[in-house]
């Protein structure tokens, strides 16, 4: 399966993880990054902090215990790529000049 999604935590925590197995009951994942907001020349950024850093992983939390499973957007899914996967941006859809 393996998807990365946006889970919003009963505690308020916006994660971003690779989805590795969902049940009825329970979501498992790795890789999880907190969303944290940050200060820029720009003015306010998301950026992403660890979570759970004294253990490895694969995670596993009850459906109960997460308010929002959501896709995340391309731009997201970019940092979180440069992070986690094979570092591959993808383009911001548009229309092609040439």
């Amino acid at each position: 399966m393996s998807e990365i999604k946006a889970l919003k935590l009963a505690s308020g925590e916006e994660l971003v993880v690779e989805v590795t197995e969902q049940t009825e009951s329970s979501v498992t994942f790795k890789n999880p990054v907190a969303c944290v907001m940050q200060r820029s020349d720009k003015g306010p950024v998301l950026g992403f902090m660890p979570w759970m850093q004294a253990a490895d992983g694969p995670f596993t939390i009850a459906l109960a215990n997460i308010m929002v499973v959501a896709d995340v957007a391309d731009e997201v899914k970019n940092g979180y790529n440069q992070i986690f996967g094979a570092g591959i941006v993808v383009p911001p859809k548009g229309l092609i000049t040439g």
